[in-house]
């Protein structure tokens, strides 16, 4: 069956950043005792089976707890498929109609996908997004958050006091990691995963073209985006907005299980907006004009069946694209390959650091590192035309660094676990938010003695302390990947150590681009 099914209409302008086709999880749940977790996410309409038991009880088609008999309530932890601002809710307890809970409240959190259950469970970072709200039963529930969230990574299902939920549907805009634009190499501009969104469209009457660009090929014709047959001349087309502002290198358009409805040709025209153009009243109506449009593909055919590779005709800098299809039928995904370019804040941030004074940009970079050798060299490599041309010449230079350079390094690293002073609580908010050691602000006191004891034991042996990129990573995680490397010869550990280093490095530089410089 496809995948799509259309989300609620005050939602229709948004991606559900709990799809299963884009990767979210279930990861964890305080019951579901009659059913499993995992349904909350499958794909299309929760069905019913009326004589269908399980040795538990009736088979439903969602997440239900068993009846509570003491206080409290239940949960459910979910790995959005792709992080995002939430704008609403989706609370579907459609069958559930004596076993549906009496309210649910949602909880938002910004963490690395790797972030284990334990640390998931104790993180301190999670916000309310929705407070305890009403729900109705046999009913699919829209909620619209008072006010957006921010960047999201997992959410946290509330169910007072127990209950069942067929399907959660969570809508927003997608928000993916700025290092996805900032790496060398192209990328899939309009992939949903990576924000790409549709921004118009001509006719969808069997399929929407938001299908277009959902990860993987499509399972069947019902997958896609088709138009019905026009009985006039000219051509259907729809309006891709690109996840970055970007130079297109490749384009995909496939017509995969189009056989007797694939269109002949294609010809696909490019926008460049910028943020104020985007915000201007007119934005859509410019969208759909003929006019101001600048082709990209010139007439391409197309065949039934058949991935299709297209080269530009030209290179342009474009945030738009508009796909026609000549003159009617079905296309199945459409990849647009090409380099990501800097956005503003970005722009700005590399402005700030090309015109810092030397003391001032050696110390900054001092500070990415650790090491004085690594800090002249990226001083000698100002200005950096592009953040990837800044990771790049951050690699080049911390690995033509000598092992004494790396000790330095470590040397300026604080120990894993440990802390000079209890913090305050904007000193807590303050390491959450840099993701760094935020797996270790909350240690219970026998892993924090063991994490010390460890600590000293890797000190004596090697000579330098013990350096982990601790993203995602609960204080036991952290212990066990101590005690496994404890035993290695010193020549090995060195290179563990800079290899960690180096990924601490990447994370600091990427906070202080993304802070604005």
């Amino acid at each position: 069956m496809p995948h799509h099914v259309a989300p609620p209409e005050a939602f229709a302008h948004l991606v559900d950043l709990a799809a299963d086709l884009t990767g979210a999880f279930a990861l964890h749940t305080s019951d579901d005792y009659f059913a499993e977790k995992e349904n909350l996410l499958r794909p299309g309409p929760a069905v019913w089976k009326e004589d269908a038991y399980t040795d538990k009880g009736k088979w439903m088609d969602g997440w239900e707890s068993q009846r509570r008999r003491e206080p409290g309530h239940d949960t459910c932890i979910i790995r959005l498929g792709t992080p995002g601002a939430v704008h609403g809710l989706l609370v579907d307890t459609t069958h559930f109609k004596g076993n549906a809970p009496q309210e649910i409240s949602l909880e938002g959190l910004a963490a690395a996908d790797t972030t284990g259950v334990r640390a998931l469970l104790g993180h301190p970072g999670w916000q309310e997004l929705v407070p305890r709200t009403a729900v109705r039963p046999d009913a699919r529930n829209e909620i619209s958050l008072a006010t957006v969230s921010p960047r999201v990574t997992h959410v946290r299902l509330h169910i007072h006091p127990d209950g069942g939920v067929a399907r959660l549907r969570v809508y927003g805009v997608v928000m993916p990691d700025p290092m996805l634009f900032r790496e060398a190499g192209s990328i899939d501009l309009a992939a949903v995963e990576n924000g790409g969104t549709i921004a118009a469209v001509s006719d969808q009457f069997f399929g929407p073209p938001s299908n277009l660009l959902l990860p993987g090929r499509g399972v069947n014709m019902g997958d896609g985006w088709e138009t019905k047959r026009r009985r006039t001349p000219g051509s259907d087309w729809c309006v891709i907005r690109l996840a970055r502002r970007g130079r297109v290198h490749r384009i995909e358009l496939d017509t995969h299980f189009f056989k007797g409805n694939a269109p002949q040709a294609t010809r696909i025209e490019a926008l460049d907006l910028s943020a104020a153009d985007e915000a201007h009243a007119g934005h859509g109506a410019r969208l759909r004009a003929a006019e101001g449009w600048r082709v990209l593909v010139d007439h391409h055919p197309l065949v039934q069946h058949r991935r299709h590779l297209i080269a530009p005709d030209r290179p342009m800098e474009v945030t738009h694209l508009r796909v026609h299809i000549f003159p009617h039928g079905g296309v199945n995904r459409l990849r647009v390959w090409g380099e990501a370019l800097d956005d503003a804040g970005e722009q700005r941030a590399l402005a700030t650091l090309a015109a810092m004074p030397e003391t001032e940009a050696r110390a900054l970079f001092l500070s990415f590192a650790g090491s004085a050798r690594f800090a002249e060299a990226l001083v000698a490599r100002r200005p950096f035309g592009r953040t990837r041309d800044l990771f790049a010449a951050a690699t080049d230079g911390w690995w033509a660094l000598d092992e004494a350079d790396w000790l330095e390094a470590f040397a300026a690293h604080p120990r894993l676990g440990e802390r000079k002073a209890a913090p305050t609580q904007g000193e807590r908010s303050a390491a959450w938010s840099r993701g760094e050691q935020s797996a270790l602000s909350a240690v219970a006191a026998d892993t924090a003695n063991e994490l010390t004891a460890q600590n000293a034991r890797y000190l004596e042996r090697f000579g330098f302390i013990f350096i982990l990129c601790a993203t995602g990573r609960d204080a036991g995680d952290v212990l066990a990947a101590l005690e496994a490397r404890i035993g290695h010869d010193r020549a090995t550990e060195v290179e563990l150590a800079a290899r960690e280093q180096a990924k601490i490095t990447r994370l600091r530089i990427a906070r202080w681009l993304s802070a604005g410089g």
